[in-house]
């Protein structure tokens, strides 16, 4: 179930960072500070297996890819990065997501499942 953790320290000014985890998930959404419009979004998923993201921002659009975590060596923390580029979403994602986050804020619940049924439909 996803929690919304607590960041005592803010990227930019114009806007808030939100980070909500569980076990599989790890949400990232920004909010504009004045109007609380949600300006863009990082869904990393299956974060002990292929870790991946889907990202969307209002200037850009949609990006889905794999997480390179860096760790090659367990004497070196190196930074994570993300590759390459996947078409679709696993097919449980939605329903997943739609489980996980029963929990957190109803208003970034809907838009993120919104912007998840989005992207679906235009990857088909």
């Amino acid at each position: 179930m996803l929690k919304e953790m607590l960041l005592t320290q803010q990227d930019t000014v114009d806007k808030r960072k939100r980070w909500f985890e569980d076990t599989y998930f790890d949400l990232f959404v920004w909010q504009d500070i004045n109007t609380g419009e949600m300006t863009s979004f990082q869904l990393c998923y299956d974060r002990t297996g292929t870790e991946r993201v889907i990202s969307w921002e209002r200037h850009r659009g949609f990006e889905h890819q794999r997480i390179d975590d860096g760790e090659t060596s367990p004497h070196k923390n190196m930074t994570p990065v993300f590759t390459g580029i996947s078409l679709s979403l696993p097919a449980a994602l939605l329903s997943r997501f739609h489980l996980a986050s029963q929990g957190i804020d109803v208003t970034v619940r809907q838009f993120i499942t919104q912007k998840l049924e989005e992207y679906q439909s235009l990857t088909i």
